[in-house]
């Protein structure tokens, strides 16, 4: 999807975005070998290849970031295809609510390994820093709101300044409604039978059991519980991506 997106040209946004693919320019490739593009004036039509060539430089290099700078932030799907292999899938436990609420565990799914981290156990800067490394981008559920300026808030020593592609706005593209755990039931996502129907408010009370009584067999639920909430971000975002082409984009590549 990403080089069939034209929103980081000057003034174009989605409902001229388009008018650019239904006047038959589909692509970047398109856009730069054709001699005119729609209503376009000629001025336009040069400012937007010097564009395109520099955002075909970024992708070639990879550089997520970069492209993820020319783009709307809500435009961050886009990459996710070409991006996949270097995603990082991110869900947080924490004892409230709130921005300064302490981060309890953290689970980091991605580039062909899961790591979990616990509070008090593993959970430190370096652990995070290392478990990032290599990636090119976020996939959360609401992690643009909640789980980033958490993280940011408690570990300022680690680089947080990644793409997103948050699921719980992706997902309303399409049509979904509510939380992680209803678009998993409509999607036939299940979980084990330790873990099913537990949720965030049970998240907290896990850990207070964990901290105040020792009770390992509650720190090992909430453990699984993240790991499972991380670990289906893959799959919905699969399918989020597949409908956001098809419907969203209203056009097959």
């Amino acid at each position: 999807m990403i080089t069939h997106t034209f929103q980081m040209l000057p003034a174009v946004g989605a409902k001229k975005e388009r008018a650019i693919w239904e006047s038959g320019v589909l692509s970047w490739d398109d856009f730069l070998s054709a001699d005119s593009v729609g209503s376009m004036k000629s001025d336009a039509k040069s400012r937007g290849d010097s564009v395109i060539m520099q955002a075909s430089e970024l992708l070639d290099d990879g550089d997520c970031s970069g492209l993820a700078e020319m783009i709307p932030k809500g435009e961050a799907w886009r990459m996710y295809r070409r991006f996949r292999d270097r995603a990082v899938y991110l869900d947080i436990e924490t004892d409230s609510l709130s921005r300064d609420s302490l981060v309890t565990v953290v689970t980091l799914h991605g580039m062909g390994d899961t790591v979990t981290l616990t509070e008090g156990i593993d959970l430190t800067p370096e652990a995070l820093s290392q478990a990032l490394d290599g990636a090119a981008m976020l996939v959360t559920f609401n992690g643009s709101c909640f789980d980033v300026p958490v993280l940011r808030n408690s570990f300022p020593e680690v680089c947080w300044d990644f793409p997103m592609y948050d699921l719980r706005f992706a997902s309303r593209k399409v049509g979904y409604r509510g939380g992680l755990k209803p678009l998993e039931i409509e999607m036939g996502i299940t979980r084990s039978d330790e873990i099913e129907g537990v949720d965030g408010a049970d998240a907290v009370r896990l850990w207070k059991m964990w901290q105040r009584n020792g009770d390992r067999d509650a720190l090992d639920i909430l453990t699984e519980y993240n790991r499972a909430d991380t670990m289906n971000l893959e799959v919905i975002a699969d399918r989020i991506f597949d409908k956001l082409v098809r419907d969203h984009a209203g056009f097959r590549w």
